[in-house]
């Protein structure tokens, strides 16, 4: 990308010059360029995601019908774990399909009627989104797990023995200044 970027300069505003770095290749090869890009960067990580945890569900499932010890009684399997690996694929797809939609549909649509100010107001979106992604996943592994939401319970339960065992003494204190 940088090998095909210049930098040009446009009108004064405000006693400053406008600088923007401009692509230098043919509408063709950036939209093949792009095109490659999304290939590699989203569609080929986002099968191999969702095939790798695909497998994990799987492997889950299967460990929990089959214990690796033998058990009279088989424990059923626990939906939470599928439906937060459920939820990481569906996120990243979320998060990132739509930025590369608008980037390749003003590519290859000629027939896209949009003012300038709302193509900038969806790029926006959009671009905002993607990075959003790297801000959720961190709430879906620790709002998802099982020892977060214990660790939470227990904090309220240690709170709530706090502020009681608090109120009793209080109630038992005299003031000694007045």
């Amino acid at each position: 990308m940088m090998l095909m970027v210049t930098l040009t300069e446009g009108g004064k505003a405000e006693g400053k010059v406008k600088r923007m770095c401009a692509p230098t290749w043919s509408v063709d090869a950036y939209r093949t360029y792009l095109t490659v890009l999304f290939s590699t960067s989203i569609m080929a990580p986002g099968i191999i995601i969702g095939f790798l945890y695909t497998r994990l569900a799987r492997t889950y499932l299967e460990s929990q019908r089959n214990p690796p010890h033998k058990e009279k009684s088989k424990r059923s399997p626990r939906q939470k774990v599928l439906i937060m690996i459920f939820s990481i694929v569906l996120v990243f797809w979320a998060c990132f399909l739509p930025f590369w939609i608008w980037q390749l549909v003003r590519l290859y649509s000629s027939s896209l009627q949009l003012t300038t100010q709302t193509q900038k107001c969806i790029n926006y979106l959009v671009t905002c989104l993607t990075y959003s992604n790297s801000c959720i996943n961190p709430f879906l592994y620790t709002l998802l797990t099982k020892n977060y939401r214990e660790y939470l319970r227990n904090r309220h339960r240690n709170f709530y023995r706090f502020t009681s065992s608090f109120r009793k003494r209080g109630s038992n204190l005299q003031c000694s200044w007045g």
